[in-house]
């Protein structure tokens, strides 16, 4: 894909540039450069055509993936391909712009910062109505946090430093003045809704695409959607750029991660993208002509915490937690049963591998349950006769939810009650799907402790911000911290990398401090898809495996 212009490689490039250039040193499997978009490194030549089912084993909440209520993978995965993005996510964990979307995208000034961004003609909605500044503008409004403070929106960074979006040339040219500097400008206008549909939906920013994408921007179009069962895209007739190679991609979906590897089995799905666990990676590699891919990404296991409980709002309460739990019994009970290079992750802006991490942990680092039961015990609480503390005549009991089906992260969570009941603490097991935990619980703050992962994106500091900043929709647990809100404030301007960088392990610093969350390991990811198909690889970023499905298809020696 095309790199940006070269002016474009002023001090926010350069920044960007070097911080890209850090993450590279995770690795990752397939990508590449190329004319157009979304082209790995080789692509087989496949039939005109034909249908790919794939084992989903999470459903879509919704479809506005800018909404904390639908920031999830399983409606990423839908909508990276229906939804046309500025710049993406290659599977090197760097961005690209979208070339076939825009013929450039520009720094003309970097004071005021100004950004310029040149539409292609060609590029229509599938209804007929051009992609123009009316659409970027609507993305502005709506995300900056200002205009319509009442959105569940999932992050205003970026978009809060706005001035104003403007067009001109018939709306094709799109110029986004900033207020102030944002060096991540190529990590904005991502998955960009219809604006003349979308204002006019019933429902709107929050609500007016919960059942559905009327239009599509992309290569697919979402056709039909029965929740609980399935969902199909079918090829976007409509589409100027690269048109699909498949008919259509069928999700089908299978929550329970025991039946994903018997329905890849029995030729009931093409393609799974499940939650790895031991069992489940021997049984699908054990099978002829499948073929998989298991590699570690941008995604990272974390606990959050909900600051409103009132026995984890206390700081201590926090502490003796992240003290009763055994982190690297956890790994190697789990993700190192398939993959002995999983490890404790001791950071939450940088993972392992990258130049920029270092585990920060300290005294946390290894379980103490004695200590922990210390620092409750200073805090007010007592045991009781079957051991679990209490203060002012409240137990210590506390729920600790999941996504339901998963069985290695069910797993994780028998075996942290089991930690945590040595220090004192009543865990109690509450799991639901996935649609329920990330489109109701989680926003609604219904929860006292959730196992979920974060997945990232190439801009390492200014994509965690939303996580913790104060008011912020993604922040589910309500941490509220002055000092890292200066910080990610100071980072986000910065355009020296090693500043930035540096910036970013004293907001990690600080996190630990505080016991924001507590980070469990950097997330694998397992792909596995027939052999019949070609093209098929993974990007472990926010991207996700489709990523470039519209290159998808049946090989063309496949009979």
């Amino acid at each position: 894909m095309r790199e940006p212009p070269p002016r474009a490689r002023s001090r926010a490039g350069r920044r960007a540039a070097a911080l890209l250039a850090a993450t590279l040193a995770l690795g990752a499997c397939g990508g590449g450069d190329g004319p157009g978009r979304r082209v790995p490194q080789a692509v087989v030549p496949v039939r005109a055509g034909g249908t790919l089912t794939y084992g989903a084993d999470q459903e879509p909440s919704g479809f506005n993936v800018n909404t904390s209520a639908d920031n999830t993978t399983a409606v990423k995965s839908v909508t990276v391909q229906v939804l046309p993005s500025a710049f993406e996510a290659a599977p090197e964990f760097r961005p690209v712009i979208n070339g076939d979307l825009l013929d450039s995208a520009e720094l003309t000034r970097e004071d005021p910062e100004t950004i310029v961004y040149k539409i292609k003609q060609a590029a229509t909605w599938s209804d007929g109505t051009p992609i123009s500044a009316r659409d970027f503008a609507y993305a502005w409004r709506q995300q900056n946090g200002r205009d319509h403070p009442a959105n569940d929106v999932a992050s205003t960074t970026g978009y809060e430093d706005i001035r104003s979006v403007t067009g001109s040339e018939g709306g094709r040219t799109v110029t986004v003045r900033f207020a102030r500097t944002f060096s991540d400008w190529r990590s904005l206008f991502t998955d960009l809704l219809p604006a003349h549909v979308a204002e006019r939906a019933p429902g709107g920013w929050n609500d007016g695409f919960d059942r559905g994408l009327p239009v599509s921007g992309g290569p697919f179009a979402l056709e039909r959607y029965v929740p609980g069962r399935s969902l199909t895209l079918v090829r976007n007739a409509r589409y100027w750029g690269q048109a699909a190679r498949l008919d259509r991609i069928v999700f089908r979906f299978l929550p329970e991660s025991a039946a994903q590897p018997a329905a890849l089995r029995n030729h009931e799905v093409d393609l799974i993208y499940p939650q790895p666990q031991l069992d489940l990676v021997q049984q699908v590699r054990q099978q002829a002509d499948v073929r998989t891919e298991l590699s570690f990404g941008l995604s990272f296991e974390h606990l959050d915490f909900n600051f409103r409980n009132e026995h984890l709002k206390d700081l201590a309460v926090r502490r003796a937690f992240a003290l009763a739990v055994d982190r690297e019994q956890v790994v190697e009970r789990t993700v190192a049963q398939f993959d002995p290079k999983a490890t404790v992750l001791g950071n939450r802006i940088w993972l392992t591998g990258q130049p920029a991490y270092r585990d920060q942990s300290g005294g946390f680092a290894r379980r103490d349950p004695g200590r922990a039961r210390e620092l409750l015990r200073r805090a007010g609480y007592t045991p009781g006769r079957d051991g679990v503390m209490a203060r002012d005549g409240r137990r210590l009991a506390l729920r600790i939810s999941t996504t339901a089906g998963n069985a290695l992260r069910e797993q994780q969570l028998v075996l942290i009650q089991s930690q945590a009941r040595a220090a004192g603490f009543d865990l109690r097991i509450r799991n639901a799907p996935a649609a329920t935990l990330f489109g109701a619980w989680l926003p609604r703050g219904e929860f006292d402790i959730a196992d979920f992962a974060w997945v990232g994106t190439p801009f390492a500091v200014s994509s965690n911000k939303a996580i913790y900043a104060a008011g912020s929709r993604s922040n589910y647990g309500r941490y509220d911290g002055a000092r890292v809100a200066r910080l990610f404030d100071r980072a986000i301007a910065e355009p020296d990398e090693a500043a930035a960088a540096e910036l970013g392990n004293q907001i990690d610093a600080q996190l630990w401090a505080d016991m924001a969350t507590l980070p469990l390991y950097q997330k694998p990811t397992f792909l596995a898809y027939r052999g019949a198909f070609a093209n098929i690889h993974d990007n472990a970023t926010k991207d996700g495996p489709f990523w470039n499905s519209n290159l998808w298809g049946l090989r063309a020696s496949a009979q």
